[in-house]
């Protein structure tokens, strides 16, 4: 099924991306790059997902973007999740109840898409991924392989 982004930010130029990058010291995979200079943020619509071999699932209620209001803005979830959730990940968009999708930004985990569920985080440091759910293999797959949630 082919999605569509909606409320989605303003264009965020590549200047301003690898400055964030490198605040953050991190590597955004070639497709966020992608996402985040042509959405710059937003909701998909079909909008649910299930999590790769599991029954459970989600929606997506927004995608981070650059330098848009604080609960949609990928600083804002860097800073308050950046303990919280392993150094390899880092957190893209949201769920409505709070919990994240994240994306993999080194070694085996570059480009992946995860589900971090915040009522199963552990107490220990460093985070693990005890609480973090498996998506995609890109946000290409992911993105492509949302679908609408029929409601009862």
């Amino acid at each position: 099924m082919k999605y569509e982004i909606k409320n989605s930010g303003r264009p965020v130029g590549m200047s301003r991306i690898e400055e964030l990058e490198k605040r953050f010291s991190v590597k955004f995979p070639l497709q966020y790059l992608d996402y985040l200079k042509e959405y710059n943020g937003g909701h998909p619509e079909p909008d649910g997902f299930l999590f790769k071999d599991e029954s459970d699932g989600s929606i997506v209620d927004r995608f981070f973007g650059v330098d848009v209001e604080e609960h949609s803005d990928l600083e804002h979830y860097f800073s308050v999740y950046r303990t919280r959730i392993p150094n390899y990940m880092f957190p893209i968009g949201r769920d409505p109840g709070g919990n994240l999708i994240l994306i993999g930004v080194l070694g085996d985990k570059v480009g992946k898409i995860y589900f971090w569920d915040h009522e199963e985080e552990a107490d220990g440091f460093p985070p693990d991924m005890s609480n973090i759910h498996f998506l995609a293999d890109d946000l290409d797959e992911f993105l492509n392989g949302l679908y609408e949630i029929e409601l009862d």
